[in-house]
């Protein structure tokens, strides 16, 4: 395939490349009172984390300036709260609302909360397409998903959008937020998907592009790939598509050392984070297949940093998660290819698996209902097939001048101005192509009709590279 104009990208990755300085230490600390938003939720959450011995406790606490009945949490990828949270009251519970599918927080005897405390339980727990609540470095830090907090009195509405977090960490230790070191105490308004907040003894590592937490019990190996691949690919991506702009952005790199074989990734603004949660890394990290899976997983990932803003700035709705996921997979795929002279070989067997597993998911549910069903691997495969056949055509049409990564700036472009995410918008962006092929065969993939859709993935896989 004609991935790109290399003589032209090389160049500009050597640029880009000269910016980006070695990771130095350097420490930035911050005040220890965040920003205050008058107008945040009528809930107050405190965090607390204390040690003791060899143990450590972490403990949130509710505050609701006007006593409620029941507490609903905004994010319930399961119902793990019910057992890893543990009310300091026994008059409080954690139930879980099946006709909801909702966790709610209540009291025993009926009631009305104005203060709820919970221990919880602060180790890895892998969430089906949500942030781990915890990922534990091997040194004793560890980070934790503030969205996981997020709570509203009685019920959640789309205008309950902002909270109010308090973190408090014992003298020894201290706070890494928004890229900021801070001793003791912090406070901050947080809102939309939350972010990753460390709490810890290792220092980041600060350069000019960015904030960085890299696990010192990582194999060497994956150490080194972290501060020198992650670095090459966030230069790709930025002469690519678009430069990041605002904050300095964090990277998060964290290992446990347990009997487990999890791995999880995931970006949130200015945030991209990495959990190791198995025993066999130093094995693995000298496994080729493994060193392979390892950049494909670190390039996805970037590449997230590098869509419009947000998921909710590409998708309207999860039936629609091919766009991001799918986007994500194949800006993976050229990314491998260009990098790593010897990578080719894997990245055609990633493709190859990925129209075996999407047709094969297809036979089962379609796109529209894949999240429901569990298949939500499906938005991956069967998305990066779709962008695959949408590279080669815009390629063909241009003869070479133009890329998906084209299609994709002006996807930003486009919803920066006012137009609505999702898929509407991406194919009006394809019509200037005139590829009404390609367009009926994206439209027979994302249908309802798994016969259709099928055939739809089929033609898209024998678009000519």
């Amino acid at each position: 395939m004609n991935w790109l104009n290399i003589t032209k990208i090389k160049t500009a990755i050597s640029i880009s490349l000269a910016l980006l300085a070695c990771f130095n230490v350097e420490i930035a600390w911050a005040n220890s009172q965040g920003h205050n938003d008058s107008s945040s939720s009528n809930i107050l959450i405190n965090v607390e984390k204390s040690t003791a011995d060899t143990s450590e406790k972490w403990v949130v606490t509710y505050t609701l300036t006007t006593p409620a009945k029941t507490l609903a949490f905004v994010r319930n990828p399961d119902t793990s709260r019910t057992t890893r949270w543990f009310a300091q009251d026994s008059d409080i519970e954690i139930v879980f609302d099946d006709a909801k599918h909702q966790e709610l927080v209540r009291s025993k005897s009926g009631k009305s909360l104005s203060t709820v405390s919970f221990l919880m339980t602060p180790t890895y727990k892998h969430l089906g397409k949500d942030y781990a609540p915890f990922s534990p470095f091997s040194d004793g830090g560890n980070a934790f998903h503030s969205g996981r907090l997020f709570a509203c009195a009685n019920a959640c509405s789309e205008e309950d959008n902002k909270w109010q977090l308090t973190l408090n960490v014992p003298s020894d230790e201290h706070i890494v937020l928004n890229g900021k070191v801070t001793k003791n105490s912090v406070s901050w308004t947080d809102n939309n998907d939350g972010r990753v907040v460390y709490v810890g003894r290792q220092q980041p590592i600060i350069t000019d592009d960015v904030v960085a937490l890299i696990d010192p019990g990582l194999p060497k190996s994956i150490k080194v790939s972290l501060e020198e691949d992650i670095p090459n690919m966030m230069a790709f991506f930025s002469h690519s598509l678009n430069p990041l702009k605002g904050e300095k952005p964090m990277l998060l790199a964290s290992y446990a050392n347990i009997d487990a074989h999890s791995t999880q990734g995931g970006t949130l603004p200015n945030q991209i984070f990495m959990h190791w949660n198995r025993q066999d890394l130093n094995e693995q990290a000298n496994n080729s297949s493994f060193v392979n899976q390892t950049l494909w997983f670190f390039a996805h990932e970037v590449a997230h940093f590098y869509q419009p803003g947000s998921t909710e700035g590409v998708s309207e709705n999860k039936e629609q998660s091919w766009l991001h996921e799918g986007s994500a997979d194949y800006f993976a795929a050229i990314a491998m290819n260009f990098l790593y002279e010897d990578a080719n070989s894997y990245v055609e067997s990633r493709m190859t698996r990925a129209f075996e597993s999407c047709t094969e998911g297809l036979a089962q549910t379609t796109l529209a209902h894949a999240y429901k069903n569990g298949q939500f691997n499906l938005y991956y495969s069967c998305g990066m097939i779709m962008h695959r056949a949408i590279d080669s055509v815009v390629q063909q049409k241009t003869l070479g001048e133009e890329s998906l990564f084209t299609v994709w700036k002006r996807l930003q472009k486009a919803v920066h101005s006012g137009m609505p995410p999702g898929t509407a918008t991406f194919l009006t962006l394809l019509e200037p192509y005139n590829a009404p092929e390609l367009i009926k065969a994206i439209n027979n993939a994302t249908s309802d009709d798994a016969l259709k859709a099928i055939q739809g993935i089929e033609t898209l896989y024998q678009f000519p590279e």
